[in-house]
């Protein structure tokens, strides 16, 4: 069984599986002993991560090679590079004092920073770059910091006996979350890194060690998404995200001295989006000479997004403090947010509505790519991490135990 000064070394590189934000359609995967109780102190993750975006999924769930089925001009690829710096705090909360169901495990609280370089290239870039006689100022990219992510939740089980015990083999932990939009956000820009919205979140994480040197885990959660009142490029991105489920299982084993490694899965599954008044479409059919082509103003709804992944990590000792971390996750299923977007033809060309020389009539529709938080990707994720565990000392007095 893993040493009590050990299981912190081993399941640090589970921090970065908390950083689930929306921003930039990043989801990082399970790591080892994301859910496992480690011995009270501080904990620190960098992480750098990879997704290239240039593929995805549309909404019937087939693979596209491009971030935006519906653009004309060439596959698009929005990608994205992220940093990440988490910092995690194990802790007992009012040992001393011997409150029910409070002093008798430990507890957690972990804050999540972010920074991500975007940008757009491709067809929607060539779009954005003549402007396609849209009063809107495009803008192909929006890179800085992201959005911040705040954690805290307790062992339901397995933590009790935190100052004896050397080895964990069954823990349950529940968390609750919120995403908070301090993220770099132009509304002009279809790739940013924040979200410009809270995001409010619930998991529960099962945590079992079946034999020596192996870990079996597995977590599912909700999260909930508050309303964005200023959705990115001309509201093409969803002005209400609809709730998701999300779960992942890991099975991880020693494979020699320090090296371990895994395997994971998880999956997401989105409810419908609801966009509001879309201002303009790429793929927006030209109007006869004479006229005018805009979007017909209403509430439209996709049929909701998903994400399934599959992926290997691999995990080196460096030293006892020092945790080096290699992550591959590969899109196997998905389901982007598209919807139909009808137009309305206004003649003669910029006639005032209303008038009597001013008609207007329907004129078609386009399947329009919802963006934002409604695109899935369906390129790999590469994911780099490494973790500092700081030094411990028993800094958390038992007024009950013997000196």
């Amino acid at each position: 069984m893993v040493s009590i000064r050990r299981v912190p070394g081993i399941a640090a590189a589970a921090l970065l599986a908390a950083a689930m934000g929306p921003a930039a359609a990043q989801e990082l995967p399970p790591q080892l002993g994301s859910y496992m109780p480690l011995y009270p102190g501080l904990y620190f993750t960098g992480g750098y991560v990879h997704d290239g975006g240039d593929s995805s999924y549309d909404q019937q769930g087939k693979k596209q090679p491009t971030a935006t089925p519906q653009t004309p001009g060439g596959s698009t690829r929005l990608g994205n590079d992220s940093l990440l710096a988490q910092f995690t705090w194990h802790f007992p909360l009012f040992e001393a004092y011997q409150l029910p169901f409070v002093s008798s495990r430990t507890w957690l609280a972990r804050a999540t920073l972010r920074y991500s370089r975007t940008g757009t290239s491709g067809g929607l870039a060539d779009y954005i770059a003549s402007d396609a006689g849209q009063e809107q100022d495009l803008q192909d990219n929006s890179s800085g910091i992201g959005d911040v992510s705040l954690e805290y939740g307790t062992f339901l089980y397995g933590s009790a006996d935190w100052r004896t015990s050397s080895s964990h083999p069954l823990a349950i932990l529940a968390l609750l979350g919120v995403d908070l939009p301090f993220g770099t956000y132009n509304h002009n820009a279809p790739n940013n890194p924040g979200s410009n919205t809270f995001a409010l979140q619930g998991k529960l994480g099962l945590h079992w060690q079946p034999w020596s040197g192996g870990f079996v885990e597995t977590g599912i959660g909700y999260r909930h998404y508050q309303i964005d009142e200023q959705p990115e490029f001309g509201q093409l991105a969803p002005r209400v995200q609809g709730p998701e489920l999300r779960w992942d299982a890991s099975l991880t084993q020693r494979v020699w001295h320090s090296l371990y490694l895994g395997g994971f899965y998880t999956q997401r599954r989105g409810s419908s989006d609801q966009y509001q008044n879309p201002q303009f479409a790429p793929n927006a059919p030209p109007p006869p000479l004479g006229s005018d082509d805009f979007p017909t103003p209403g509430t439209y709804r996709d049929g909701g997004t998903g994400l399934s992944t599959v992926g290997a990590s691999l995990h080196y000792f460096i030293t006892q403090r020092w945790l080096a971390s290699l992550d591959y996750a590969v899109p196997i299923a998905g389901r982007s947010g598209q919807f139909t977007l009808p137009f309305t033809r206004r003649t003669p060309a910029n006639c005032v509505p209303g008038a009597l020389t001013c008609s207007e009539a329907a004129d078609g529709a386009v399947l329009v790519d919802g963006m934002g938080p409604a695109r899935s990707f369906a390129s790999d994720v590469v994911t780099l991490s490494i973790r500092y565990n700081f030094g411990q000392g028993d800094a958390f007095s038992c007024a009950n135990c013997k000196q």
